[in-house]
């Protein structure tokens, strides 16, 4: 009996250090270890920083092992050069960025220097946002009636709230010297406006694709508050793609008549996206992992910002050729039956 016993014990034990080990190598099969990416957002405050930053917090609770650590930078020219011009970067980092910066890259337009090559492929927008021009002045019902006039806009190295207005106005108009444009900051030109400083300044809101509507932006809507009699003056579909042709890239936007409280005319407005890509060397495996990430949880976006309630699975890649988006986020699209 001692020794059937014995040799019981001995074969427990060994059943269960084969059943242990066989369960070790069964999750060593699974287990992935954790991958960490910089994301370079903007100023700390701002919209895309928060955006970052949810991100950040929504890689980890819901994924096993990516992390995506959000880092405050001066802005989307600093993003797009720092993966451009430091190729160790490159492997391990995602930009804010936009369609608009990207193709000011390409060409090598202002602010950029030069023409940069390889520039970063989509992996999600976050919103799209609209620009245009307002007045108060009863005299000015177009563009072409700012001859002469003075223009405020948002600083000289914001994209969408000065560079591409800008371009609009100078290339698609034709009012290159013929105009005063001054770079005075988003709230400041409202300022300048309601003031008497300026004949016109620019506004602008966030468009949903799903839905097909406008949000102001905060400083809008407070401009709209004003009791002021004021005008929208639409950017023209004509012009934007004249300013395109330029070497500006933007995108043409129609709002119609009382898609903005108050507004019973129809609209042409800029339009661009504000994203987040990766340069072309970036992982594919990486770009997919945070792509399905993105759109597994859309929804968690809103938690952050009021900008994550106008994420949308259409809106994620609205205003990107499949050419331009990175191929580990266009499988999860694919996939996801978005594309």
């Amino acid at each position: 009996m001692r020794n059937i016993f014995s040799l019981g014990k001995k074969m427990s034990a060994a059943m269960l250090l084969a059943g242990s080990a066989a369960a070790l190598a069964s999750s060593g099969a699974h287990a992935h270890e954790r991958v960490s990416i910089d994301l370079l957002t903007t100023g700390f405050g701002t919209g895309s920083y928060v955006m970052g930053t949810a991100l950040e917090e929504v890689s980890k609770k819901n994924h096993e092992w990516l992390r995506i650590n959000a880092t405050e930078t001066p802005g989307f020219i600093f993003n797009l050069r720092t993966i451009s011009e430091k190729p160790e970067t490159r492997e391990n980092t995602i930009i804010g960025t936009g369609a608009g910066v990207v193709g000011l890259a390409t060409t090598g337009h202002q602010p950029f220097k030069k023409k940069y090559d390889d520039t970063p492929l989509l992996i999600a927008n976050y919103y799209i946002g609209a620009y245009w021009l307002a007045t108060i002045n009863p005299d000015i019902k177009t563009v072409d009636d700012l001859e002469g006039k003075k223009i405020a806009l948002g600083r000289a190295a914001q994209i969408n709230w000065a560079v591409q207005t800008a371009a609009v106005v100078e290339e698609g108009y034709g009012l290159a010297d013929k105009v005063d444009i001054q770079y005075v900051g988003t709230e400041d030109a409202i300022a300048a406006l309601l003031d008497g400083n300026v004949d016109a300044a620019i506004v602008g809101g966030y468009y949903d694709p799903l839905n097909e509507n406008i949000t102001l932006s905060p400083q809008t809507t407070e401009f709209m508050a004003s009791g002021r009699n004021i005008t929208f003056l639409s950017m023209g579909e004509e012009q934007i793609e004249k300013t395109v042709e330029s070497g500006v890239n933007m995108l043409s936007l129609h709002i119609e008549k009382n898609s903005i409280q108050d507004i019973d005319y129809d609209l042409n407005v800029i339009a661009d996206t504000v994203s987040w890509a990766a340069s072309p060397d970036f992982p594919e495996d990486l770009a997919y992992e945070t792509t399905k990430l993105i759109i597994n949880n859309i929804n968690a976006f809103a938690k952050f910002h009021a900008l994550g309630k106008l994420m949308s699975p259409k809106g994620l890649v609205y205003g990107w050729d499949e050419g331009d988006i990175h191929p580990g986020a266009l499988k999860a699209y694919k996939e996801a039956g978005i594309l």
